[in-house]
């Protein structure tokens, strides 16, 4: 399964070792998930992870190696309805390359969480997990 990842999930599993976005990467090889990012990803990491603890950007190093980098698509070529133009180009990427859009923000994906757009899955990781879980999908 390929699964796209938002900065803000990144982010996330960079700032905290328990939380759902750490769990995704420390469970993608064991269950054969391809963690895609996109070089748009790639920037917003790297200027957030300004001002954070400096483990952070430690962390990030570490988790960088588990990613793919797919390149950044910006268009799409049908409908699609989604105002927020700065993260426009996750969802047209994810939607080129991936089966699910992970994301922790509920912002901007507000109107999209939890749903499928064109077989694209938006999700949080913690409802991912959960999913995957329900499904009966996770490896032990």
């Amino acid at each position: 399964m390929n699964i796209f990842l938002d900065s803000s999930v990144v982010l996330a599993a960079c700032l905290s070792a328990t939380g759902a976005s750490r769990l995704v990467f420390d469970l993608a090889a064991r269950q054969r998930w391809q963690l895609l990012v996109s070089p748009w990803v790639l920037h917003e990491v790297r200027d957030n992870l300004v001002g954070k603890p400096p483990d952070a950007s430690r962390t990030w190093a570490a988790l960088r190696g588990r990613v793919t980098v797919e390149g950044d698509e910006l268009t799409f070529n049908w409908p699609l309805a989604f105002d927020v133009a700065k993260d426009k180009p996750v969802l047209i990427t994810a939607l080129a390359y991936a089966d699910v859009l992970l994301t922790l923000d509920r912002h901007d994906f507000r109107g999209l969480l939890g749903r499928t757009v064109y077989d694209l899955r938006v999700l949080t990781p913690g409802g991912f997990l959960r999913a995957e879980r329900d499904a009966d999908r996770l490896v032990e």
